[in-house]
């Protein structure tokens, strides 16, 4: 992981894109303290598609059901 201030970053911030684009954290300090990581964002280019969980999940017939009283009286 590099490490730059926040001056640093504000000059070479060109530079310090192309090598998070590289695989490479960025550890962006500000008064000797870290403050801003920079990372690649490599999920944004998978597309989701509808349906593709179809069916995974089930839920129980009494789903809507009302709660038991001693649900609400925390004698479960």
């Amino acid at each position: 992981m590099k490490t730059v201030t926040l001056q640093e970053a504000q000059q070479d911030l060109a530079e310090l894109m192309v090598l998070v684009g590289q695989g490479e954290d960025v550890l962006i300090t500000h008064a000797t303290l870290p403050s801003v990581k920079l990372v690649a964002l490599s999920h944004v280019s998978q597309k989701r598609q509808f349906g593709q969980f179809l069916g995974k999940a089930q839920m129980s017939d009494d789903f809507n059901d009302p709660l038991p009283e001693s649900f609400w009286l925390g004698k479960v």
